[in-house]
């Protein structure tokens, strides 16, 4: 079950969806929702920033006071999204949980770095969802990447649009490697909970799709010997890439989230993807359960 689930809350628009989307996947399990506003520390976003350059003109302290008021700023828009939310949802705040009935959530505000604060956290909690916070951001793309793979934990990754429902229709997209095996068996929750599970598999040529359709078939053979209702479609991409093929057929089909391995590594501080992670990372259309 997901019973605890954490949202980082950036101060940016995305925090509204990531919310929303946390809502509809901790409903099912009465969980209780984490929010926390990583308020970043000027001096370590000046030792990493490209932008403090005392030539430009602006004096140190100047250049202080502005990442401090961007910072008031974000840390008031993220608690006003999160007011916002417990309103709209009619989610009870509170502390504790042990015992008690619907979703509750938690309101915290820390400082230090977003990245690697929200990685310590998310190792206590039993789901991460997050938004696609704008370009610049810490935890946009390469920040969401990096909380996928060392965090340890799955990673709901939330759209631009609160979706009207999640995990009525689950799509997984499948290829037999550890991190679509582990992001299987990490997904079990939202999977219990589908109406409709659809395993997708692909490849360029149809004329060899029949081990990855039978690879396709066991899983879905093990998907309903736990009672739940699994089929298989084979697409060929057909001119588009892996990615596009997978998610236009997804939301065809009328599913609400998509499952996946994420596929990438950390080489000396940078993070390395593959096409398909990448692309899901920055415009996926549906929601996007990741684990690595």
């Amino acid at each position: 079950m997901f019973k605890t689930i954490l949202v980082p809350l950036t101060g940016f628009d995305s925090d509204n969806t990531a919310l929303d989307t946390a809502y509809l996947a901790g409903r099912p399990f009465d969980a209780h929702i984490v929010c926390v506003h990583v308020r970043a520390d000027p001096a370590h976003l000046a030792a990493k920033s490209s932008v403090y350059d005392l030539g430009t003109g602006a004096s140190g302290a100047e250049f202080f006071a502005a990442l401090e008021e961007e910072n008031d700023l974000r840390s008031k828009r993220a608690r006003i999204a999160f007011a916002e939310f417990c309103q709209r949802w009619q989610v009870s705040v509170s502390d504790t949980h042990a015992g008690s009935k619907g979703v509750s959530a938690t309101w915290r505000e820390v400082k230090g770095d977003e990245v690697d604060t929200t990685i310590a956290l998310a190792r206590f909690h039993d789901l991460v969802v997050m938004g696609r916070a704008p370009v610049a951001s810490a935890l946009s793309t390469a920040g969401i990447g990096a909380v996928l793979i060392g965090g340890g934990r799955p990673l709901l990754l939330a759209t631009s649009r609160t979706p009207e429902s999640l995990g009525s229709t689950v799509a997984i997209a499948w290829k037999e490697s550890p991190e679509a095996a582990r992001a299987l068996t990490a997904a079990m929750p939202l999977l219990a909970c589908a109406g409709r599970i659809i395993v997708l598999t692909a490849g360029d040529d149809p004329g060899k799709a029949g081990p990855l359709v039978e690879s396709a078939e066991r899983v879905a053979t093990q998907l309903r010997w736990n009672g739940l209702a699994a089929e298989v479609r084979y697409l060929v991409p057909g001119g588009r890439s892996l990615s596009d093929a997978v998610l236009e057929t997804a939301a065809a089909l009328g599913a609400d989230v998509l499952v996946m391995g994420g596929y990438g590594h950390s080489r000396v501080r940078e993070l390395v993807f593959g096409g398909f992670t990448r692309q899901v990372l920055t415009a996926s259309p549906l929601p996007v359960f990741l684990f690595h």
